[in-house]
């Protein structure tokens, strides 16, 4: 699993609306992104949690 590079614009700008065309090249980019079935989502949490409670229950 690889980190996503956030984006520098402010999506939630008031005031500042986005073009459709805006809108559908996110929509777009979001589909193309990774996406996981539950049980692999579950697994994921697991070893993040594990990771995180070995690291916290050594201090």
């Amino acid at each position: 699993m690889g980190k996503i590079q956030p984006s520098k614009k402010n999506l939630a700008t008031p005031g500042v609306p986005l073009s459709e065309e805006e809108f559908l090249h996110i929509v777009q980019k979001a589909e193309k992104g990774p996406f996981y079935s539950a049980s692999e989502t579950a697994q994921i949490i697991e070893n993040w949690k594990s990771k995180y409670a070995k690291l916290y229950s050594a201090k």
